[in-house]
């Protein structure tokens, strides 16, 4: 069983087959990703507050309000470095005060792409969700190879010289 599990993986990898990404109802597709998709995904990461583990709970809790970068990651990872920025118009609820009246009313907000998925992601998913898809992202996000790549292009220029020096 677990052989072919991991076969399978192997053949979705090879082939490049989008993953199945399931927030709340919808199901979305996400392609792997390019280089530029990697980079916008380093860049959110690191918005991302930095934790201790001293005060796990008195941390998390204030913290979290920081965290939103987590939704901003997933959405990257589906939409893709082209989509993100493409504007959407986006139907949001929200209570209006009339007096001492309160009413629900339905407003249309134009964004990106991006931080519309990352509020649907952030709304719909639980942390346990949240920390599965999370995981389930990196593992598909090739980051072995970038790593391998820009560790080598670094060992590169390291190795060669700059600049020329003249002594007197």
């Amino acid at each position: 069983m677990a052989d072919s599990n991991i076969e399978k993986r192997v053949a979705e990898t090879i082939l490049q087959q989008p993953a199945e990404i399931h927030i709340g109802k919808k199901t979305f597709y996400a392609a792997p990703p390019s280089v530029a998709t990697l980079i916008l995904v380093s860049e959110a990461v690191s918005r991302l507050p930095e934790l201790s583990n001293d005060n796990i709970m008195g941390e998390t809790l204030t913290k979290a309000k920081d965290c939103r970068p987590l939704g901003e990651i997933v959405a990257i990872y589906i939409l893709g470095a082209k989509a993100v920025n493409e504007a959407v118009e986006v139907e949001r609820k929200v209570q209006r005060r009339f007096g001492l009246i309160k009413r629900t009313v339905t407003v249309k907000q134009t964004m990106t792409r991006k931080d519309a998925l990352a509020d649907e992601v952030l709304e719909a998913l639980t942390p346990k969700e949240l920390n599965l898809l999370m995981s389930q992202i990196l593992q598909q996000m090739q980051i072995g190879d970038f790593f391998g790549l820009t560790t080598f292009l670094t060992g590169v220029n390291l190795t060669r010289p700059t600049k020329v020096v003249e002594e007197n």
